[in-house]
């Protein structure tokens, strides 16, 4: 139990280290061409709710003209026009209000989609990172293997070559270290391919960069915060206040209509000249009287209720989710207690060994047989510790942006 208790202490000091090492936005670790589309996908967003929010107020709209008149009994006229005018909307059954919430609620939605998008990311990205360093550990453990095998053939051929051994057991030996051997080059393959996955989203090396300790998240915070949960219960936001806005459009509004104006009357022939400034304003009530308005109505308030009965389906699923990483990282756990108690026995075996080795009762060999297959086992400990961190690493980036620790 010294090793694990020892490898908690590297992990503690890992956290700790990370925590004390927090980096600022979310997107610190992304190649800069994936920022700027983030950048702009926020720029986006951000102009349409600008947009959206003052959607209900009403264009000025300006007007200049100028004519030129010439009747049948040749007389002439020139008229010059300038003005102005306006009909806006002061009530509209409350649609002012709703179309507000709906721009409010519409930009929310970006938000949260815009953070899913940076977590997918910086998850891809993570997750690359320590599959990165798990084939690295198993590519020491396969070199590990691979000394172990050296050494089978090598006592192999010696029990061979003094009839002690068949060549079918040195055959399987042989075939045996060939399968390392192609081991060995796929896990050198799987490391440039993460190497290939990391360089797609950013700049970092993952052969120095120091991963930080992911923790387990409490099932209460994980479905709070869970990212795809707040999306959806922002989406049933935004379509439930576009329903309000759909139904407010076949309701009674009530508009402020007004007119101002400059104009200038000149009859060339005859008297008459005018100009001066004009205006006029007045209030319009107006329903409209649509024929598919219900049905318009309905369909905008099906769509809300597909999007609040999608959600609740997504916290089933999201359940279950969770509980199935729980429940996984509770067995490799397991896996790494029941391996630490083996490296004691390893302790003791290799104690005894070394002391034939020492009386001359043993061969070198089989001690350092031994204390390799003790080094396999340490590093798988690490394996799965790294596995475990994967698990983490999803739980963590499903309700978090970025990879600071909540």
């Amino acid at each position: 139990m010294d090793y694990y208790n020892e490898m908690k202490q590297q992990s503690l000091f890992l956290l700790t280290l990370c925590i004390f090492n927090l980096f600022g936005s979310d997107d610190s670790f992304l190649s800069p061409q994936k920022k700027e589309l983030l950048q702009q996908q926020k720029n986006r967003y951000e102009s349409e709710y600008e947009k959206l929010r003052t959607d209900w107020v009403a264009p000025i709209n300006l007007n200049g003209s100028y004519s030129q008149d010439k009747s049948a009994l040749g007389l002439q006229s020139d008229t010059q026009t300038v003005s102005a005018s306006l009909s806006q909307d002061i009530f509209r059954s409350g649609g002012i209000t709703y179309q507000i919430h709906y721009a409010d609620a519409k930009k929310q939605t970006e938000t949260i989609a815009l953070k899913q998008h940076i977590a997918t990311l910086n998850q891809q990205l993570f997750i690359a990172l320590l599959t990165y360093q798990k084939n690295s550990v198993l590519l020491k453990q396969s070199q590990k293997r691979l000394e172990n095998k050296e050494i089978e053939i090598f006592i192999k051929r010696q029990l061979f070559d003094i009839g002690k051994a068949d060549i079918t057991e040195l055959n399987n030996a042989f075939m045996e270290k060939s399968n390392e051997l192609k081991n060995i080059t796929s896990l050198k393959y799987a490391l440039i391919e993460q190497q290939g996955e990391i360089q797609k989203i950013s700049d970092l090396n993952p052969a120095d960069f120091i991963l930080p300790q992911f923790r387990v998240i409490e099932k209460d915070d994980f479905l709070s915060h869970q990212l795809d949960l707040e999306y959806l219960r922002a989406q049933c936001d935004t379509l439930k206040y576009l329903t309000e806005v759909t139904s407010s459009r076949y309701l009674p509004a009530v508009s402020l209509n007004a007119n101002v104006g400059y104009r200038d009357y000149n009859p060339k022939e005859s008297n008459g000249a005018h100009s001066g400034h004009y205006y006029s304003s007045g209030v319009q009530i107006s329903m409209p009287l649509t024929y598919n308005a219900s049905a318009t109505i309905q369909e905008a308030r099906a769509t809300y209720l597909q999007q609040a009965a999608k959600t609740a389906d997504k916290i089933r699923e999201i359940n279950a989710t969770y509980k199935q990483i729980i429940e996984k990282i509770g067995s490799y756990r397991e896996y790494i207690a029941i391996t630490s108690n083996n490296l004691l026995l390893y302790d003791e075996l290799i104690r005894a060994l070394q002391a034939g080795v020492n009386a001359g009762t043993k061969t070198g060999y089989d001690l350092q047989t031994l204390k390799n297959t003790k080094e396999i086992e340490e590093l798988e400990i690490e394996i799965n510790e790294i596995t475990i961190q994967i698990l983490l690493a999803q739980l963590h980036f499903a309700i978090n942006p970025s990879k600071e620790l909540l």
